[in-house]
């Protein structure tokens, strides 16, 4: 018996309506799988914690130094040999220079010779002096040497060279004492007596002295002068109008006769004359203190007191006067020279601006909290080199302290997409 074998006949249609479906599934659970893939290594984000600071608003300007200054005369003319260097600080009646008859030239340039050498006896001496160092512990001397070396190469690169010479005995002293603790040499005390007995022929060879200068009054000694000790006064700082001041800067500097040998700083109180703009007025008070670094000084900073604000009604210049009572030493009062004024200082948390959002017409920055993301407002209240500080949080003043950026908040500075619940895995 033949049997007919029946083969079941699929529908076309539905085969392909099938195979359609799986193909879409497929897409979807790619798209699905990509999809969380590329969110799990292309959420990128960097951050950084909010860390307090305190940072100060500078400004640059040109200022005019006023003292008060009187030349020292001689009644006679000849070599001078000074016996302080400039800046030293003398009573009434201090002997601070001879004049010496005979050639004027031989006499200034063996009195020259001879101040070197007392320069060079001095050094040496101090050299000797070694107490209160021991040659098994050389650390503190390297230190100190390496100290004044790296501040000598700063201030020649700088261009600041009036401290140098000072510096560099200083540096010759330490290196001096090193070698007299490790033995390298017993003393300096032969290359002393050499330079004595150098000194003693050039004083014998010396003209007779003609006459002894002394101070009139107590003060600062200095054997310098720019001609303008009579125009850059205190006096005149006290009640100088705009007019003054354009009068002061382009007045010619006074030619001394030959017989003014240098000049007494009677005062300790100096001034620093300032012009700038009306805009600057909401910076500054009179009678308050601000700190003014001097960068041809070494970057020394002074605290100055405003004295006195000239602003004319209808003048868009004005005029800062600041004072100060401190001399400090080697420093170099060239009578204009640049300052930086620290116009105020604030203390907050240092913020990217790249990282400063608007949310609701409020600054703020989106912050990590565990691996999720929030939003807190911040209050600028300085911009400054890619950077906002910003008002720390205040709980015991503002009640709505917390949706302000705290302490230690993990700023997010670098993300995409970012939304308030956001969670990052």
């Amino acid at each position: 018996m033949q049997k007919n074998k029946e083969k079941k006949q699929r529908d076309p249609a539905l085969g392909f309506i099938g195979y359609s479906v799986s193909i879409i599934l497929s897409v979807i659970a790619v798209v699905y799988l990509g999809y969380h893939f590329a969110n799990s290594f292309g959420t990128e984000l960097s951050t950084e914690y909010a860390l307090q600071v305190t940072e100060s608003d500078v400004m640059e300007f040109d200022a005019y130094i006023l003292r008060s200054e009187f030349p020292i005369s001689s009644t006679v003319t000849g070599g001078i040999g000074y016996y302080y260097p400039d800046g030293t600080k003398v009573r009434v009646g201090t002997e601070v220079a001879s004049i010496y008859g005979g050639t004027v030239t031989h006499s200034s340039d063996t009195r020259n010779e001879i101040i070197k050498l007392d320069e060079k006896i001095e050094l040496l001496s101090e050299s000797n002096d070694i107490r209160g160092l021991a040659a098994s512990d050389t650390s503190t001397l390297d230190n100190r040497i390496d100290e004044y070396y790296m501040t000598i190469r700063k201030n020649a690169e700088e261009g600041v060279y009036g401290n140098l010479p000072k510096r560099r005995d200083e540096l010759l002293t330490l290196l001096n004492k090193r070698q007299v603790i490790t033995g390298r040499v017993d003393s300096f005390d032969s290359v002393i007596e050499n330079l004595k007995a150098e000194r003693d022929i050039l004083t014998a060879s010396l003209d007779s002295v003609s006459e002894t200068v002394t101070t009139p009054h107590a003060g600062f000694f200095y054997s310098s002068l720019d001609g303008y000790e009579s125009i850059f006064t205190s006096v005149a700082a006290e009640s100088m109008t705009l007019s003054d001041f354009d009068k002061m800067i382009n007045s010619e500097p006074v030619t001394y006769p030959s017989t003014v040998i240098g000049k007494i700083t009677t005062d300790f109180t100096w001034y620093i004359a300032i012009e700038t703009t009306r805009d600057e007025l909401r910076y500054y008070n009179e009678g308050y203190s601000y700190s003014v670094g001097f960068p041809y000084n070494n970057d020394t900073k002074l605290t100055m007191k405003l004295d006195r604000i000239v602003a004319p009604d209808g003048e868009t210049r004005i005029l800062l006067l600041f004072s100060c009572s401190n001399v400090p030493e080697d420093f170099s009062f060239r009578r204009m020279q640049p300052v930086e004024i620290v116009r105020s200082s604030f203390t907050g948390y240092k913020v990217p601006i790249s990282a400063v959002r608007l949310l609701d017409g409020k600054m703020g920055v989106y912050i990590l909290v565990g691996n999720t993301v929030n939003f807190k407002y911040i209050d600028v209240l300085l911009e400054s080199d890619g950077y906002y500080i910003v008002s720390p949080q205040d709980p015991e003043n503002d009640p709505e302290y917390y949706t302000k950026l705290g302490l230690y908040d993990l700023i997010i500075t670098a993300g995409k997409d970012l939304t308030i619940g956001k969670m990052i895995s």
